[in-house]
């Protein structure tokens, strides 16, 4: 999987955001270009944002369709200090699915609790 451009947004520091519940909020746009993933296969890119760490929340919402070329899981979650890892599953048992290029955007939250 190839990003061919990842940049945070915006940071947004304190208390504020959904109701308290965070402390930091990272917004991030991805410009990413999965390869091929076979059937039954994973595919697997790192990325770095800075100041993230482990416990970090993660939510990411890709700019295509899941669905159009086969049946593709993504997961997402911080792997490192200041690194977040995308994984795509290839759900389906006899096709490789191919996703076009597109803008993904993805949310790191730090829980305040």
């Amino acid at each position: 999987m190839a990003f061919t451009t990842a940049t945070v947004a915006s940071v947004n520091r304190g208390s504020q955001q959904m109701g308290g519940a965070f402390i930091d909020q990272w917004l991030c746009n991805l410009t990413v270009d999965p390869s091929s993933v076979a059937a039954g296969a994973e595919d697997t890119a790192t990325f770095t944002i800075p100041g993230v760490t482990f416990g970090d929340m993660v939510m990411v919402s890709p700019g295509v369709s899941l669905t159009a070329t086969g049946e593709i899981s993504v997961d997402a979650w911080v792997s490192a200090a200041n690194t977040v890892t995308i994984r795509l599953t290839n759900l389906h048992a006899s096709s490789a699915a191919d996703l076009a290029s597109s803008t993904w955007k993805l949310w790191v939250g730090r829980p305040s609790w």
